[in-house]
């Protein structure tokens, strides 16, 4: 039986934190470092932003697997595993092809070794799909992809991070069915899927306001509704503070938690709060720095394990 919910999370700890030039043209959440941005500060906050995330979830009883980054690999962006990763019950691994050559570095195979050796995960098949890179065609993982893993559906929205050949591979190669759309902000293609809906077992986020066509609302409204979870409409101003790249995940009691950002947290009403609290248990956390030069949130920083133990 597929599941949805995870409770063992991957995640790395920056080493170089920083705005990456190559990212920022098609990432409309990023902002760029100024003339009075420091460098050394803000990796500095950006790791205490990291450790601080990681103490509030183990409080939470919820099982992280922190691995630090390759200072020598000079990876801005190596926070955001989930873009070039994705760990599956059939103990597959599939890696994907990133858009910015900056970022191909943080594909890094001694990671899934210590998961196998030291973590006991069993990993049976890796499905690289890093050749399409050479023809430009791009697939950045559960970025560019919200996967409905019960009813093995991958939801998409179309941008120059998330090719349709490169997620009809995905696709074949793992059994799923795409469902693709068009996803704006102020005409502009909002660069993941991520960042305006998301998946779990008990709650689900979706913002139909940046989804301009209505038969691709009724078509992703209708392939979200096929299991019982509470489903969260947002505003294109709360996707603007992350309020849909949101991640749920079990603890080590079997309760349903949603991690976000403090940020994403304080953009919600009443209403929204109270339909998420009656299902599961909200875990806000600030992520100021990264949100701000990285351009992505908790739910960027967070890749799901659903490998087998030995």
């Amino acid at each position: 039986m597929y599941k949805q919910v995870t409770s063992q999370l991957l995640m790395v700890r920056p080493a170089n934190f920083s705005s990456n030039t190559e990212t920022q043209e098609t990432n409309k959440f990023q902002l760029t470092l100024n003339e009075n941005d420091s460098q050394e500060i803000i990796q500095s906050l950006a790791v205490k932003e990291f450790d601080n995330m990681i103490k509030i979830l183990r409080d939470h009883q919820i099982t992280i697997i922190d691995v630090d980054d390759i200072k020598e690999l000079n990876n801005t962006d190596a926070v955001f595993p989930n873009n070039w990763v994705t760990f599956h019950q059939n103990n597959s691994v599939v890696l994907y092809p990133m858009m910015a050559s900056s970022r191909r570095s943080e594909k890094r195979h001694d990671i899934l070794k210590y998961l196998e050796e030291y973590q006991s995960f069993k990993i049976e098949r890796i499905i690289d799909l890093s050749y399409m890179e050479k023809d430009n065609l791009f697939l950045e993982g559960t970025g560019s992809m919200v996967l409905d893993r019960v009813n093995k559906i991958a939801f998409a929205c179309k941008s120059t991070r998330t090719s349709r050949v490169a997620l009809e591979v995905f696709c074949k190669e793992l059994n799923y069915t795409p469902v693709v759309f068009d996803a704006l902000d102020d005409d502009y293609p909002i660069y993941h899927t991520n960042v305006m809906m998301s998946l779990g077992k008990e709650t689900g986020f979706f913002c139909s306001e940046s989804i301009k066509n209505k038969k691709d609302i009724r078509l992703v409204k209708e392939s979200m509704g096929k299991s019982e979870r509470k489903i969260i409409e947002i505003s294109i101003d709360q996707m603007n503070q992350f309020a849909g790249n949101v991640m749920e995940v079990i603890n080590s009691e079997g309760k349903s938690h949603l991690i976000m950002s403090d940020s994403g947290y304080q953009s919600l009403n009443t209403r929204q709060i109270d339909l998420i609290n009656s299902v599961s248990t909200i875990v806000p956390i600030p992520l100021d720095t990264i949100e701000k030069f990285g351009g992505g949130s908790a739910r960027c920083m967070i890749a799901e394990i659903f490998l087998q133990k030995m």
